[in-house]
């Protein structure tokens, strides 16, 4: 077999595998996984949609290398399937859908499917009545002092609710300006809605986003997913809400000295202004308005699985599980999630998205296999629906096969196939305390240049586990022009870079599971700002004996401050100053409390000695 190489690594790729499979050729290694993602992104699998018998000879070929390398069956009943149902693409509108708009006067307007509103799968099949009520664009963050729900009861009501986020066409605005927030998610959206107890949300274009296309489009009823929140859910034309507004304005909030009458909001256009201007809430009951929406698609869901494998730790850590991931469905012949919309009906591949990360988890499957045994469980899944909205890795952390409280990590690749100048992208490495480090220490031993982003993103599998507190990292090479596209072939994937990130996560899954006790959750968000700390210029081992004192020096930088002072690879440090250093959270901690130009007081075991150094730190790096 021809291996596709584009894009070639600028430096000699160093062997870092470990176990019997070390002494392994790099072209053997390249070759095996090549020939997986060439299949996964073969014709034949007709783009591993869900819908596809393609996807389920990619779960034929995946469970087959679990059994072939002993991985244990990941559920109760002895299988390796995880099977949920998802809803097709295309659903049939039941007659019964209608939505009508009611007054107290008596007056009735039934609108018109397509042309005044559109229901969405995204909802619920069911019934909504109640009065309406406005919500702006349903935000509620703590963070940014802005919440739409404070000091509102909507419990029974349809909620009229603005797309998208305020100030989203100004750099530097509120909800990261330019750059899309988590609130601007239908998703998070709903969530809030369902969580408000309101009937259902009545959903509208904001002014920003008709005003790029200079049309007010509606959306498709698959457009934002088939995965029910559970409330009906219609988006409507922004001038059936003008219609309401017209009849019925809103109020501003009044300013202690103003005239109550003088400014009213008549239009979604003067809406957005207002809370664009002001960021302050609109919020309010819609007077005298009431709606019937009921939302009903006629649907046969299709069976879907996660495939499970498991390969048993041994020891104390041995009840504690480490998930590594990736999703094997991608989009099968185009529709919603296309880039190239007059290509619908064309074999979409999926060769980077996510051929590549499917093959990334097998071949570390034979890697972790082939020994030496780890001490913490490790917990292999291959996710389908991940291209509907997760909904593999969601259904997966709602019935865990493993308790997620004792799911210490987990390691996700997306889209691994396209490594350009080296870089590979590791996400989420402050969702631990000591996720930064290790990725430092597997930096310090690839060729490969790691960018390392604090926060984990939001689209692919590993999110549901951050939800949920379990720290993650979340490999990935880039977006491409063909991404989505009918051209997402493997000609187009650098394999050797697919083995390179593949042989750095290897680095990073050991040293995850070699640490003496459970990775510390972090909370972070697009938003946080990690504080950058004066600058040592060692690398911890953190996965030295737990029985160790202090934070053990795996390596010294040879242009830092370590380095001058004195410290040496293989010291422990025990205390800094008048602080005891037990882990390095302890040692960050310090860190964290300290300047440029600081000169610290730091005792080292060194053998069967204690050797007090003077350390002064340098500006942050």
């Amino acid at each position: 077999m021809k291996i596709a190489r584009p894009l070639l690594l600028t430096a000699v790729c160093a062997c870092l595998t470990h176990g019997a499979l070390a002494a392994e050729s790099r072209e053997v290694m390249v070759e095996r996984v090549g020939a997986d993602i060439e299949y996964f992104a073969s014709d034949a699998l007709e783009g591993r949609g869900v819908e596809t018998r393609g996807i389920h000879l990619a779960a034929e070929r995946i469970l087959a290398e679990y059994k072939k390398h002993g991985l244990k069956p990941g559920m109760p009943d002895g299988t390796f399937k995880q099977t949920f149902e998802v809803n097709p693409e295309t659903a049939a509108i039941n007659d019964a859908t209608e939505a009508v708009l009611k007054h107290v006067d008596g007056r009735e307007t039934k609108l018109k499917i397509t042309s005044e509103y559109q229901p969405l799968q995204r909802g619920a099949n069911g019934t909504a009545s109640g009065e309406l009520y406005f919500i702006g664009y349903g935000i509620s963050s703590e963070g940014d002092n802005y919440d739409e729900y404070a000091g509102h009861d909507v419990e029974g009501k349809i909620l009229v609710m603005i797309r998208r986020e305020p100030q989203q066409d100004v750099k530097g605005g509120a909800f990261q300006g330019t750059n899309t927030s988590t609130h601007a998610y239908i998703d998070r959206k709903l969530q809030l809605a369902v969580q408000h107890k309101a009937a259902g949300v009545i959903f509208v274009n904001d002014a920003v986003t008709t005003k790029r296309s200079e049309r007010d489009d509606l959306s498709p009823p698959h457009g934002f997913g088939s995965a029910s929140a559970g409330v009906p859910f219609i988006h409507i034309k922004q001038s059936v809400l003008d219609e309401l507004l017209k009849a019925n304005p809103l109020q501003v909030p009044q300013v202690d000295g103003e005239d109550e009458a003088a400014v009213k909001i008549e239009s979604l256009q003067a809406a957005c202004e207002y809370i664009d201007k002001t960021l302050t809430p609109l919020s309010q009951p819609m007077t005298g308005w009431s709606a019937d929406v009921t939302t009903k698609f006629d649907t046969k869901s299709v069976a879907a699985h996660n495939l499970i494998g498991v390969l048993e730790g041994e020891g104390d850590l041995a009840d504690e599980t480490i998930v590594v991931g990736a999703h094997y469905d991608h989009i099968g012949y185009g529709g919603r999630g296309s880039k190239t919309p007059k290509r619908n009906g064309e074999i979409h591949n999926g060769a980077d998205d996510n051929a590549t990360g499917t093959a990334a988890v097998l071949e570390i499957v034979r890697r972790m296999t082939s020994g030496p045994k780890p001490k913490r469980r490790i917990v292999f899944i291959c996710f389908s629906g991940e291209e509907r909205g997760l909904l593999g890795s969601k259904h997966y952390v709602k019935s865990p096969v493993f308790p997620l409280e004792k799911t210490v990590a987990m390691l996700n690749y997306d889209m691994i196939g396209t490594l350009r100048n080296n870089v590979v992208t590791v996400n989420g490495v402050d969702t631990a305390v000591e996720f930064r480090a290790i990725a430092e220490a597997a930096d310090d031993k690839s060729p490969l240049d790691t960018k390392m982003v604090a926060h984990p993103f939001a689209g692919s599998d590993h999110l549901p586990f951050f939800q949920k507190q379990i720290p993650v990292m979340f490999c990935f090479t880039g977006l491409t022009d063909w991404y989505h596209t009918p051209d997402d072939d493997f000609e187009r994937i650098n394999v050797e870079g697919v083995v390179a990130v593949t042989d750095y996560t290897e680095t990073l899954l050991r040293s995850i599971d070699a640490l003496p006790k459970a990775p510390e959750f972090q909370a972070v968000n697009r938003r946080s700002q990690r504080k950058k700390l004066p600058y040592m210029g060692i690398v911890p081992n953190l996965t030295a004996d737990g029985d160790q004192p202090g934070v053990p020096i795996q390596s010294v930088r040879q242009d830092g401050p370590a380095k001058a002072s004195g410290l040496q690879v293989g010291d422990a440090i025990i205390k800094v100053n008048d602080t005891d250093i037990d882990s390095y959270g302890d040692l960050l901690k310090v860190l964290g409390g300290a300047q440029q130009n600081d000169e610290l007081t730091i005792l080292v075991q060194r053998g069967k000695e204690q050797v007090e150094l003077k350390l002064k730190l340098a500006a942050p790096r």
